[in-house]
């Protein structure tokens, strides 16, 4: 959008949180809807809210925003016509109880699942009704073997009824223009590595993407390690990068808080202070204080913290790799011997053999 051009009434915009981050939770509005989300915040009157949940079996990863709203859902849920919408409850006991409503459009199918939260501020609604929406979920996949997923959540306005904020995971919207391009060097110490920042990139649990930035984190003092074996070898004495400093400021625009990052300078310090989320995602059951305790990964408020903590984690771990495999690619050759150019006319020379990999 060119300097001093009006921003369009539904252009959604990124409201949380400061930066775009692929993969993290993040909340748009239209731009139409930005003073009636600032004046409800700021009354702060406790409300009911509606929220509206669509599932699919997967959420959008790629493209922007629009194209994200825009994605059809994908499940196998229908809403019997004859009972439609379906008001269902949850119950866990005692008068802990959700009800629920199913709407399916025309021909049955499962529209959105509403719940009612109540609350003052409107992101505090998005956030409570996370955890409910996946327990019903988490049952429905229980009994059925389905898989279903949050593709997106809606923040109904109590005021005109349109929907206030949506809130779903980050797309990547940078794309790629592929040739001419004769091929490409693989820096085989890193490949498992790119192979755990791609399976990070892909997934659409923020505490898997955690867990996968941990162990690519973890790994650099292997690499490292390998690296100064290289370097011993071949008489290099080039120092390599050290563990990248680390810019608090960035962290807050990724939705960490201020107090939080007070302290960290450096990816190590970083890492250890979510260390804790680490080790109770990925024992699940933990003690502490002689109490057994786990992370309820239904939860909204574990949802966004992970949601964060990974997205802040995964960028750092990849950068460390990245200056590491930079200090390899201008210092050390990967290939060892003498190495052949493949032509696109021997192409045929240049396949996948089963021998090779002790399957024959």
């Amino acid at each position: 959008m060119a300097a001093g051009e009006a921003v369009p009434a539904d252009a959604n915009i990124l409201i949380f949180p400061g930066e775009p981050t692929p993969g993290a939770i993040g909340a748009f509005a239209r731009f139409d809807k930005l003073e009636q989300i600032r004046r409800l915040e700021q009354e702060r009157a406790t409300r009911t809210w509606e929220i509206r949940a669509s599932i699919s079996d997967h959420a959008p990863l790629a493209g922007g925003a629009d194209a994200a709203l825009a994605r059809p859902a994908y499940h196998l849920l229908h809403v019997n016509p004859n009972e439609n919408p379906l008001w269902i409850y949850l119950h866990s006991g005692g008068r802990n109880a959700v009800y629920y409503g199913l709407f399916g459009d025309e021909v049955g199918k499962l529209r959105y699942i509403t719940v009612s939260v109540e609350s003052r501020l409107p992101f505090n609604a998005l956030v409570l009704a996370r955890g409910p929406i996946n327990a019903l979920l988490d049952v429905f996949t229980r009994d059925w073997n389905m898989p279903i997923t949050v593709q997106r959540l809606e923040l109904m306005s109590p005021l005109d009824g349109d929907v206030l904020i949506s809130e779903f995971l980050i797309p990547q919207r940078n794309g790629v223009v592929l040739g001419p391009l004769g091929g490409i060097m693989q820096a085989v110490p890193f490949a498992p590595y790119d192979a755990l920042y791609r399976e990070a990139l892909t997934t659409t649990s923020p505490f898997y993407r955690l867990l996968c930035a941990w162990k690519m984190y973890e790994g650099t003092n292997r690499i490292r390690r390998w690296i100064q074996e290289q370097c011993e070898q071949r008489g290099i004495n080039d120092r390599m990068p050290s563990d990248p400093d680390v810019d608090p400021q960035e962290l807050i625009r990724l939705g960490l808080d201020a107090a939080f990052v007070q302290g960290i300078r450096h990816a190590r310090d970083l890492f250890e202070k979510l260390r804790d989320q680490r080790d109770a995602i990925a024992h699940f059951l933990i003690e502490r204080e002689g109490a057994e305790s786990h992370v309820y990964v239904a939860d909204g408020r574990q949802l966004h913290a992970y949601a964060i903590g990974s997205a802040a984690l995964l960028r750092y771990a990849h950068r460390v790799l990245e200056e590491l495999r930079l200090f390899c690619s201008q210092r050390i050759p990967f290939a060892r011997g003498a190495m052949i150019l493949p032509m696109p006319q021997n192409r045929d020379q240049f396949i996948v053999r089963a021998r090779d990999y002790g399957l024959e």
